[in-house]
């Protein structure tokens, strides 16, 4: 399959993210002076998280955004995992450079890898960035605008490799919460938000024996 054609899957609806990511920021901004090395510390985390998503999709050429909701997990060192179970399930994910995809109910795979001068690409590998606390990669590829107010914290990501292509991701979250919401923006005009809600509920067994499930069924074929 293209590269491209399986990004816009892992990133776009029907059966088709950004695991993405950032679907495990981890963090907590508490004060404005924070720097950007304090909050990817912050970010990093040895433990799966298990986050539930609500994806807002816009396209110029459908009369009403597109809606799409699961759940998403990061696992150490990088892999991401995302599990849309509305409108369909889909399984996706991003393990190192690799990007999977899977459809259960037609058993139908794809497999690829990521570029970073490829837009689609770059609003992937920020969820794995974040997720990782990976603040040399997020510094390759955006310029980053960080701001904190009394309320909600912003951090606004520009693409370095095409400056004037239009594609920025827009991370925020409540005054020391951790994100709660990501909008990434095509240089087509596409846009695409994700609302996020950690899920801290859950023990750590009934999680793990989720992973393994999801893991048999994306790598192991």
């Amino acid at each position: 399959m293209n590269k491209n054609k399986l990004l816009q899957r892992f990133l776009s609806p029907s059966i088709k993210l950004i695991i993405v990511l950032l679907t495990t920021l981890n963090f907590n901004i508490s004060y404005a002076e924070d720097t950007l090395s304090s909050l990817m510390q912050r970010m990093k985390s040895n433990d799966a998280v298990k986050m539930a998503y609500q994806e807002i999709r816009t396209l110029e050429l459908m009369d009403k955004p597109w809606k799409s909701s699961g759940y998403m997990f990061s696992i150490s060192p990088d892999t991401l995992i995302k599990e849309q179970l509305f409108p369909e399930r889909i399984l996706m994910a991003v393990r190192g450079d690799e990007l999977l995809y899977f459809d259960p109910a037609n058993n139908v795979r794809h497999q690829g890898s990521m570029q970073d001068d490829n837009p689609q690409s770059q609003g992937i590998t920020v969820f794995k960035a974040l997720i990782n606390g990976d603040e040399a990669l997020l510094q390759k590829l955006y310029r980053i605008e960080f701001s904190s107010q009394s309320q909600r914290w912003t951090m606004i990501l520009k693409s370095k490799l095409k400056p004037e292509s239009g594609f920025n991701i827009i991370v925020s979250g409540l005054s020391e919460k951790p994100a709660d919401m990501i909008r990434i923006k095509q240089p087509d005009g596409e846009l695409s938000e994700f609302i996020l809600q950690r899920i801290d509920s859950e023990d750590k067994n009934t999680l793990n024996r989720t992973l393994k499930q999801l893991n048999r069924e994306l790598f192991e074929q």
